[in-house]
């Protein structure tokens, strides 16, 4: 297991039948009554041994008790994204495809109705959207997308890294409302410097004469409390939505739900 680079027990191992079970502190043995839907299994390079799918991965994570609908929801932008989190200096890499999608994840959950744990799995993936480029994007699309009852502002369909045809050729927006054509560019913590901000100043002129309103993020309109309800409110005007009055309830799920997306975004906005 740690040749093929898995680095951090337990194993966890899918065996056709108990009497393939062995007693190991380091590994937990599971059986299935009925064949997997097909390509849900990945064999690895090198001939090594077959290893669970991301769309499979995603329903299995359903069941298990270290993972809640959030962190459900996290992960799914993470496999329908274009990043991959690992140990690398940035916390990060970018990928050119995405390791799968919504409708490849729902083919598989509906193929496994009734099978423990893939409700939640099932409720998370309707709040996940593909094509995320980073971390910050996915938890910015979170507290923007995810409905109130998860701690988020429920504004609409959104789309991510949206294409938009312009005079200029195709752009691409980080955060989209498609119809009423608005835009969120996130701009990271660090500032930029004069090159690249005289770029994507360039650039979001360009959307401008494509019919998009484009808003700018900041690290810090997101991580301080006053610069955020700052932004839900110009966001909202943008849309030509009311922030309505939230409950008490409303206002503490706002917080839980930030401060599990902040420590993210401290860590990999740079």
């Amino acid at each position: 297991m740690v040749r093929i680079g898995l680095k951090e027990g337990p194993y966890h191992i899918l065996v056709p039948t108990k009497r393939l079970r062995y007693a190991r502190d380091d590994v937990i043995f599971h059986t299935r009554k009925h064949p997997l839907p097909f390509q849900t299994l990945l064999r690895s390079e090198h001939g090594g041994p077959i290893l669970t799918g991301p769309e499979l991965l995603f329903c299995d994570l359903g069941l298990s008790p270290d993972y809640d609908t959030i962190d459900l929801i996290e992960l799914g932008y993470e496999l329908c994204g274009t990043y991959l989190i690992n140990d690398c200096w940035d916390g990060y890499i970018s990928n050119a495809v995405c390791a799968t999608s919504t409708d490849k994840i729902r083919r598989v959950v509906d193929n496994l109705t009734g099978r423990p744990g893939i409700d939640v799995a099932r409720k998370a993936l309707r709040h996940v959207r593909d094509g995320s480029n980073s971390p910050m994007e996915t938890a910015l699309a979170m507290m923007l997308n995810l409905p109130k009852h998860l701690g988020g502002q429920n504004l609409g369909p959104i789309s991510l890294n949206h294409p938009v045809v312009t005079p200029q050729g195709t752009k691409y927006v980080d955060v989209a409302f498609p119809e009423p054509k608005v835009g969120l560019e996130y701009k990271g913590r660090d500032a930029h410097s004069i090159e690249k901000t005289a770029r994507d100043d360039r650039r979001q002129n360009t959307l401008l004469g494509s019919g998009w309103t484009i808003l700018s993020v900041w690290y810090e309109d997101l991580v301080q409390d006053q610069l955020y309800s700052k932004f839900l409110q110009e966001l909202a005007k943008m849309l030509h939505v009311r922030l309505r009055t939230r409950s008490e309830y409303h206002e503490t799920m706002i917080k839980v739900l930030r401060a599990r997306l902040l420590p993210a975004l401290e860590k990999y906005s740079q």
